[in-house]
């Protein structure tokens, strides 16, 4: 019955999923395309997107000990109507390295090895039937490397094959660069480092390896010490192994409407009212264009606030969804000390990627170009191209395109948009802090009122108190990276940059954000003209005359009347000479 439908909404249990009556999209028919892959299998995705429900599910499939739960497990998936040979014949070791957490008290490879004699001891316990009492009782007291060797050597004499699931492999790795540096993560994975150590011995003791992360770095500087993975991260056949589909949000949501609050609206509706917020992820460059993919934690964050008060939620960001913006501004931080430690403070390194001009960037067009690294050591991570790279495996960028030989990736959705626009609020040096509150009641007074000239006037004010994030960025991308950014925080509007209409690509297109302010009144496009401060008079009347041109062919795409529909539609152009705004004019004005 529909009143017995849960939200999965942060269970990454697979079998408590199954047992306790939670929801499941069936991800089982990816099985037998990932045994076609390969044995040893490595597969990186942003966080909060599946990784470790998909791991435990394979773990339920491939482990011995549930054979006798496979049809309650199992039962009415795809997988159920044509199992592989493979099903319950492993004994699996399951590993989750985020579990692995410092501790004052004690080393990381203490605490690593402490982590793996606890998974051992329980290994025994649940396989202690093929092993009997005694070989338990024998493995206390051992060491984790004595441990693991003992119950390796066991399986192999005894027949018994082994699965390891190795979950958030890099968490662990990732902290340590972020807080210690490179010296110490380098330490424990090169050479005779525990870490490399340890994945040597995993190569040799498995059958089959799966093995998830957030990005392929560490597996680069472990790469000697485990050569044998597949990399399927970028492989078309698994593009949406996790997270949703469309096809599969739409049946979601089909289903669960009549569930507790969710009463009213068409569930095609409610999918395209949210799409722009939490679809437009693409992993492989195969499927662009062809398949984009949902993020699963955002749409259950969602559905959860549907059903539970028959709204959307007001705030359409997950609180819980954080990006790595800190993290990669933290680790390039040490790649750029450690090149001033070498070369001296005031020497420059042009293939070294600086965090804030590439989010300037970012803001003012959605998008960059570059050629995906899949593999790079930690010491490299700061190189442009790596970088860039890393802001892909955060999914903060998602393949869009081809441009000049190039892969083009784009901002996925205004969920990202949204964080990335607030790292670059605070991360602007000013003279002064504008008042945000005051700044909300004119952003307000636009939407609603139409009084647009105050706000767009004490933007161009802010503008000026806040100094350029790199003095060499193209002028008119940092006036727009800034007004991108202050637009992208109000909440009335879905401000897209660079949004294409009439194959042009508006500056600033403001349509009202009509999941939770469907009363806004007012809707802008907005074209923007920046010339230099010593740029002559005919410049700016040819740029000005541009943008007037532009706003018209702008307002002729189909699309608009629909988006704008029931607002005022303002064309604006906002141009300025250096940081002086010397025209905010409105070019028309007419009820849609």
């Amino acid at each position: 019955m529909k009143d017995n439908l849960k939200i999965p909404y942060g269970v990454a249990d697979f079998k408590r999923i199954r047992n306790e009556g939670y929801y499941y999209i069936d991800k089982t028919g990816y099985i037998p395309l990932l045994e076609q892959a390969g044995s040893f299998l490595f597969f990186v995705r942003p966080r909060r997107f599946g990784k470790s429900l998909m791991a435990s599910m394979l773990r339920c499939y491939y482990d011995v000990a549930e054979k006798d739960h496979f049809d309650a497990l199992f039962g009415g998936l795809e997988i159920a109507k044509t199992p592989t040979e493979n099903k319950n014949r492993y004994q699996v070791l399951y590993l989750d390295f985020s579990c692995i957490i410092s501790s004052p008290n004690a080393t990381l490879q203490q605490r690593f090895e402490e982590y793996l004699c606890v998974c051992l001891d329980s290994f025994a316990m649940l396989y202690e039937k093929h092993y009997g009492t005694e070989f338990t009782a024998s493995l206390k007291g051992l060491s984790a490397q004595a441990k693991f060797s003992t119950v390796v050597e066991a399986a192999k004499r005894m027949g018994f094959p082994l699965y390891l699931m190795l979950d958030e492999y890099d968490n662990f790795t990732n902290q340590m660069l972020r807080a210690e540096g490179n010296k110490p993560y380098r330490d424990i994975t090169h050479g005779e480092g525990f870490y490399r150590s340890w994945f040597k011995l995993f190569k040799a003791a498995f059958d089959r390896i799966y093995m998830t992360g957030v990005s392929p770095v560490t597996m680069d500087d472990l790469t000697s010490g485990f050569n044998i993975a597949t990399n399927i991260s970028q492989d078309p056949d698994f593009n949406s192994m996790l997270g949703f589909s469309e096809e599969e949000v739409l049946r979601i949501y089909t289903d669960f409407k009549g569930v507790g609050r969710y009463m009213e609206g068409d569930p095609a509706e409610w999918v395209q009212s949210f799409k722009p917020w939490y679809d437009g992820y693409c992993f492989s460059e195969e499927q662009i264009g062809k398949e984009s993919v949902f993020n699963s934690d955002m749409v259950l964050y969602h559905l959860s606030a549907l059903v539970k008060t028959g709204k959307a939620p007001k705030d359409m960001v997950d609180r819980n969804i954080k990006t790595d913006y800190d993290k990669l501004q933290t680790i390039a931080d040490i790649q750029h000390r450690q090149f001033r430690e070498r070369h001296g403070d005031d020497a420059v390194n042009e293939n070294i990627e600086d965090v804030l001009p590439l989010t300037e960037e970012l803001a003012a067009t959605g998008r960059i170009s570059f050629d995906l690294v899949e593999s790079f050591p930690a010491e490299k991570i700061a190189d442009e191209a790596n970088f860039r790279s890393l802001f892909h495996y955060y999914g903060i960028l998602s393949m869009a395109g081809r441009e000049e030989g190039q892969t083009v990736f784009k901002i996925p959705n205004a969920c990202v948009e949204r964080q990335l626009f607030g790292y670059l609020r605070g991360a602007y040096k000013r003279t002064r802090i504008p008042s945000w509150f005051a700044l909300g009641k004119l952003a307000g007074a636009m939407a609603y009122r139409g009084e647009w000239k105050p706000y767009f006037e004490r933007l161009a004010a802010d503008l000026k108190d806040t100094q350029p994030v790199r003095g060499s960025i193209d002028r008119e991308i940092r006036v727009q990276g800034y007004m991108q950014c202050e637009f992208g925080h109000i909440n009335f509007y879905l401000a897209r940059p660079e949004m294409e209409l009439s194959r042009g690509y508006c500056d600033f297109a403001l349509f009202p954000e009509r999941t939770y302010f469907g009363d806004v009144k007012h809707s802008y496009l907005v074209e923007l003209k920046s010339s230099k401060a010593d740029a002559p008079d005919s410049e700016l009347a040819a740029k000005y005359a541009e943008a007037v041109a532009q706003l018209a062919k702008y307002r002729a795409d189909p699309f608009v009347p629909s988006l704008a529909r029931g607002t005022t539609l303002h064309q604006i152009v906002y141009q300025f000479k250096g940081d002086d705004p010397i025209r905010i004019e409105q070019i028309a004005e007419e009820a849609m």
